[in-house]
């Protein structure tokens, strides 16, 4: 019962968010037709002024204070989108996974393309939600917070992971390099690919100790049969070695790890192999632009550099899901308690070094805008031709006709907020993906017109 209200909670109040989101995509509409008029106007009185700006190199005009421009139009146009696209990713993936009952789960995939772009921290916060909030929605049944929550540990490390890796000066030379050996693909494969399994099943392998469960294949049950005394025989082997090591209790927890946990490693390889090579597809063939700023560091070389806010951001998103994990019957034990509270060391740790360590915040901020600047400069010519501007308008009006039903359902319906929610989700998410593929078609033209 308190499980069903929770939802209940939720579809409300994001039904409240999808309508207060339309309501300020609209009257951020009107608020840049105002613009446009009063443009028109300083252009009929002041010709000469207009090109001496135009000479100088377009700027963000997007918002009128001066200060937050460079960050709010990389909020709307660079971050924004990037969430959005790996919060979409890791939704549609899982939803194929269970639909198609692939043994591919595929929820990491958008979380992989925002560790790629954006660094640890921002995939972390990617991955963190779509496990406690678009996975949690997903499974209806009771008690599913319980059993979806421990699995954002496994989320975290392994957005953490792909985030290092993609700092690293290898990775910027393999995709920097157009036509790239077929041993430079299998680096990338076995890295992010098979390492990051490895790593993952580590926290994935605990996980399941708190769940009191074997990692399972769907094999032939010959295969299954096979696969299963040659597991048997692994473990008593690993148990009577580490016996003699460490004595009776100690062997038997960890052979029962090591060949849990090289079960589990087995069963993420391909899962995380595809996932990660789906992002980066994803990457190459969608987002040219960000390739070029946030991998290759644009003009400069200097890739983007993290915010220490980042850590206490994902602090605020994981606290919910750590006081559930540590009030829960079936994990409120001791044992369990530094599996849960490990994420905080690391967010402890990331938010003293950047503290201490990091780049200071004039820096970020002229770094933001210089990109701003660049984002707009690319994309301000594909923004004045006719089609472009012909399906913003399509969206603005769909936003303005979503309003209007939204405001009708109340009056015509019982359940409504349940329904509404379930309508926003419908009509916003065609408009995301319409949006996000505007934008990736936006940036590959402005790169082929570049080259």
């Amino acid at each position: 019962m308190p499980e069903d209200i929770g939802k209940e909670l939720l579809m409300l109040g994001g039904t409240l968010a999808g309508f207060i989101a339309a309501l300020l995509t609209v009257m951020e509409k009107l608020i840049d037709i105002r613009h446009r008029l009063g443009s028109r106007k300083d252009r009929k009185t002041s010709v000469q002024q207009e090109r001496h700006t135009q000479d100088s190199g377009p700027s963000v005009d997007f918002f009128s204070t001066k200060p937050f421009r460079g960050t709010s139009y990389l909020l709307m146009y660079e971050t924004g989108v990037i969430v959005s696209a790996g919060l979409l990713l890791n939704y549609v993936g899982l939803t194929l996974s269970r639909h198609l009952e692939s043994i591919l789960y595929l929820d990491m995939t958008g979380t992989a393309l925002v560790a790629f772009l954006l660094g640890p921290w921002w995939g972390a916060i990617v991955g963190l939600l779509s496990n406690s909030v678009i996975n949690w929605l997903l499974f209806p049944q009771s008690g599913a917070d319980v059993m979806i929550f421990p699995w954002s540990l496994v989320s975290m490390t392994g957005a953490v992971y792909w985030g290092w890796m993609a700092r690293q000066s290898g990775f910027q030379k393999y995709l920097r390099t157009g036509k790239s050996s077929a041993l430079s693909h299998a680096w990338f494969l076995y890295i992010f690919g098979v390492a990051g399994a490895a790593v993952m099943s580590v926290p994935g392998t605990f996980i399941q100790a708190a769940l009191n469960e074997h990692s399972t294949f769907a094999l032939n049950p010959d295969v299954a049969e096979t696969l299963h005394a040659r597991v048997l025989q692994w473990e008593q082997m690993v148990h009577q070695y580490l016996e003699s090591l460490f004595g009776l209790t100690w062997g038997e927890h960890v052979g029962w790890w090591v060949v849990n946990w090289f079960q589990t490693w087995v069963r993420y390889v391909p899962d995380k192999t595809m996932s990660a090579a789906i992002a980066l597809v994803v990457l190459k063939y969608g987002y040219p632009l960000f390739e070029r700023e946030l991998i290759h560091g644009g003009p400069d070389g200097e890739r983007p550099q993290d915010e220490r806010m980042l850590p206490l951001v994902l602090g605020l998103l994981y606290a919910p899901s750590f006081a559930t994990l540590v009030s829960s019957d079936l994990y409120g034990e001791a044992a369990y308690w530094p599996l849960w509270a490990m994420p905080w060391v690391i967010i402890l740790t990331g938010y003293v070094y950047l503290r201490y360590w990091g780049t200071s915040t004039s820096l970020l901020n002229d770094a933001r805008l210089q990109r701003a600047e660049r984002y707009a400069r690319a994309l301000k010519p594909i923004g004045k031709e006719a089609s472009y501007e012909f399906c913003r308008r399509l969206t603005f009006m769909t936003l303005i006709a979503s309003l209007l039903f939204a405001l009708c359902l109340p009056i015509i319906l019982m359940d409504f907020y349940r329904v509404t929610f379930k309508f926003f989700c419908v009509v916003y998410g065609f408009l995301l993906v319409v949006h996000l593929v505007r934008i990736a078609i936006a940036q590959n033209i402005s790169a082929a017109r570049a080259d």
